[in-house]
């Protein structure tokens, strides 16, 4: 077992979390929590299982054992309509729409998570992202890598969750776009969201509150 705990009350948290794959545990006695205002760095070899606990926290995956708290209640108690509001996950692919454009995508997805934004915002939120206004109203299907996670951006900008987790979400950007993801994540962490980032790629970070290692189905506090 690891206890990883929150310096202050955890926004999100785990208690005793396991996962296994055909009698293999991936992830075994997890414990850890993420305050709100804070950002915290997952890190590990690959196959570790950060994509996994993302999962997890996230309730697109059922732990085997444990559970997941959202301000102390479990996840699986907590409304679909809120828990897509306030938790926001944004998977190592983007997963757009290939046959709709930039704008219909984000729009489109928001309103999947119970939101009714407006073309202003959809727009506000891709100009932040760095999309040009002229891609916005583009089929995605013929973008680079980098316009479609600045895309993916788009639509974590737009949720206004207070839990981000995030796995390796520089993944394709250009340095102008990772220097953009940089200030996106502090700008939640100001206004108090819990920020979770998987990656690698560690030279666009903020300086993070904590870093996190997945090492043996373990979560432990180790820098890389």
């Amino acid at each position: 077992m690891t206890a990883v705990p929150a310096s202050s009350p955890a926004r999100l948290s785990a208690r005793q979390l396991a996962w296994s794959v055909a009698d293999r545990f991936v992830l075994l006695g997890v414990d850890v929590g993420f305050a709100a205002g804070s950002l915290t760095v997952l890190w590990g070899d690959n196959g570790a299982g950060k994509s996994s606990l993302l999962d997890l926290l996230s309730g697109l995956r059922v732990p085997t054992r444990g559970e997941v708290l959202l301000d102390g209640v479990p996840v699986g108690d907590v409304h679909p309509a809120v828990l897509a509001r306030r938790l926001a996950r944004l998977g190592h692919k983007p997963g757009a729409f290939l046959d709709l454009t930039a704008h219909e995508n984000v729009k489109l997805l928001a309103s999947l998570c119970y939101s009714t934004p407006t073309d202003a915002a959809v727009q506000e939120c891709l100009d932040r992202v760095g999309l040009d206004r002229r891609d916005q109203t583009r089929v995605v299907r013929g973008f680079s890598r980098g316009m479609m996670q600045r895309t993916a951006l788009a639509r974590l900008l737009l949720t206004g969750a207070d839990v981000w987790l995030l796995d390796e979400p520089s993944t394709g950007l250009d340095a102008a776009g990772s220097r953009t993801l940089g200030l996106l994540l502090a700008e939640a962490r100001q206004r108090g969201a819990a920020v979770v980032v998987a990656t690698h790629d560690f030279s666009w970070l903020p300086t993070p509150d904590r870093w996190l290692q997945v090492r043996g189905g373990l979560l432990v506090e180790a820098q890389p």
